[in-house]
């Protein structure tokens, strides 16, 4: 390549898809941020030593540099441990960005609302420590510079916030969802009185609310949770319409059930299930479909009640009706989660007891018929407390043998979908069906 044409040299396209391919390499390659950081910074030396503007570094690549820090996990140390911040690494390139701009008077390199987006979610992602304060301040330090200059490039909009109150939900601090439900009311305030009309709830804005809430640990969280949950209802009949609750909401309302220690949980979840089918009768809202992480989420909260006899009776109760339900519903079918967890209720509300492993087995069986036997499934029936001929009569190998889903027939594992992500995006061509 002659570096002096022209038609052939790189210029600022190239080092960006280079630096883009080094991102996308980022996850299982530990050199790649190094290296996509040096071509950014490589970018500027050409940009300085031409007379042309061939080449110079742009926010779209640095863009491409902080998403590869965000998915560093560190430099390996020789004992195995991973040390290094990725999602400070992605923030001192904010820093770096903002010095190019002043020093060099290139402003394609000065940092939008993109690149404090990009950090914001890598700190999110980052979880524990400090980290929702620092996606905070980075907020902060967007929403001065936009009431500074009025630049709608730096601007907060709706998804900046909700990446922020998604830090906040994953922070595991105590205050993590006050903070949350904060930072939402300080979104509508900016909306209501015109500061930032870009900044309108929507219902991923409330969604992740109720889901800090759920992981708060709180006594009251599900109390909180359902006020949200009612709060957005008030305001789809008053017009909102992009804040009407979908069934990510309701199922988030009833983890907060199954997460927290309040008594009669199992009734609450199943009540809440039963509002949100009632609707979807009514409006035939396909937002609000029955699917399998509803179901999954109330027979969650049947494994995990607690109280006396009659109280287990109820979620025992509860959880055969659901199970059946799917089973018979036009929403979907029992999946390796729905096995797993309905075992996970029979293990926590049946006293051990022959009774209890023929349960067990029946249910087990179904599950392999259907090809849903997943390791999750295992791992509950080996909990279950059978005698090692049992399990092995039932299941074809020792109890004491680690389980794997590889000394099973293909026929029992056929159908399982591992990974939330690929259930969610199995749900969803389901819904378009």
């Amino acid at each position: 390549i002659d570096m002096n044409d022209p038609l052939t040299m790189p210029n600022t396209y190239t080092y960006t898809n280079v630096i883009d391919a080094y991102a996308r390499s980022a996850p299982s390659n530990s050199n790649a941020p190094y290296s996509a950081q040096r071509l950014a910074e490589r970018m500027e030396e050409l940009r300085a030593t031409s007379s042309s503007d061939q080449v110079k570094p742009t926010a779209r690549a640095w863009n491409s540099v902080i998403g590869a820090w965000a998915d560093w996990q560190g430099e390996e140390m020789p004992w195995g441990e991973f040390v290094g911040s990725g999602a400070e690494r992605a923030e001192s390139c904010l820093d770096i960005m903002d010095e190019l701009a002043s020093v060099t008077g290139n402003k394609d390199v000065r940092p939008n609302s993109y690149n404090f987006n990009s950090v914001i979610s890598a700190w999110a992602n980052h979880g524990g420590g400090d980290a929702a304060f620092r996606a905070e301040k980075i907020l902060e330090r967007m929403e001065v510079l936009y009431r500074q200059t009025g630049d709608e490039d730096v601007k907060p909009r709706t998804v900046t916030y909700n990446a922020v109150i998604d830090a906040w939900a994953k922070s595991g601090e105590i205050d993590g969802a006050h903070r949350a439900e904060l930072l939402l009311g300080h979104m509508m305030e900016l909306f209501e009185t015109g500061h930032n009309v870009d900044a309108k709830p929507n219902v991923r804005s409330f969604n992740t609310v109720l889901n800090a809430w759920a992981k708060s640990g709180e006594f009251d969280a599900p109390v909180r949770a359902l006020k949200v949950l009612s709060r957005m209802e008030e305001l789809a009949k008053s017009g909102w319409d992009d804040v009407l609750p979908d069934a990510t909401s309701f199922a988030t309302v009833i983890n907060a059930y199954a997460r927290s220690q309040t008594f009669g949980k199992a009734d609450n979840a199943f009540e809440v299930y039963m509002y949100m089918k009632e609707i979807y009768d009514e409006t035939g809202n396909i937002k609000l479909r029955p699917n399998n992480i509803i179901y999954n989420s109330v027979l969650n909260a049947c494994a995990f009640t607690i109280g006396d006899f009659e109280e287990q009776s109820r979620a025992i109760e509860i959880a055969n009706s659901m199970l059946m339900g799917l089973d018979e519903s036009p929403y979907g079918r029992p999946d390796h989660i729905t096995y797993g967890t309905y075992l996970k209720v029979i293990a926590n509300q049946m006293e051990p007891s022959p009774a209890r492993n023929e349960v067990a087995a029946t249910v087990f069986q179904k599950c392999a018929r259907d090809g849903m036997v997943g390791g999750m499934v295992l791992r509950q029936l080996r909990e279950m407390g059978m005698a090692d001929e049992e399990y092995e009569e039932l299941v074809g190998i020792s109890i004491w043998k680690t389980p794997s889903l590889s000394d099973l027939p293909r026929s029992w594992t056929c159908n399982v979908i591992e990974g939330k992500k690929l259930r969610r995006r199995q749900f969803r061509l389901g819904e378009l069906d």
